[in-house]
């Protein structure tokens, strides 16, 4: 993670250069090989498996559309797939928040 690395400023220059956001340092350095203690390498498998877990995540989002979770506080009170009337009349009254 960037957060465990400060870049000094010779880094956001490259970065800058580069082309690379934070946000794709914190990427690759989530997802790459470390190859030393001091360096990291974002290889084709690496890039391979992370590509698969996205895949896998999207599928399971994709089952669990509609899928409705009721809480009170921090306590989880109730899951179920809603219908989409359920999700119509949810989005149109909604619920009182505070």
């Amino acid at each position: 993670m960037l957060i465990d690395h400060i870049p000094c400023r010779h880094a956001e220059k490259r970065f800058n250069q580069r082309g690379l956001r934070n946000t794709d340092v914190e990427l690759v350095l989530d997802s790459a090989s470390r190859v030393a203690p001091d360096a990291y390498l974002l290889t084709n498998r690496d890039v391979e498996r992370e590509i698969s877990r996205r895949k896998q995540e999207i599928q399971r989002l994709e089952k669990l559309r509609g899928t409705k979770l009721v809480v009170d506080g921090d306590t989880l009170i109730t899951a179920y797939h809603s219908r989409p009337s359920d999700q119509k009349r949810t989005f149109r009254k909604g619920r009182d928040y505070k």
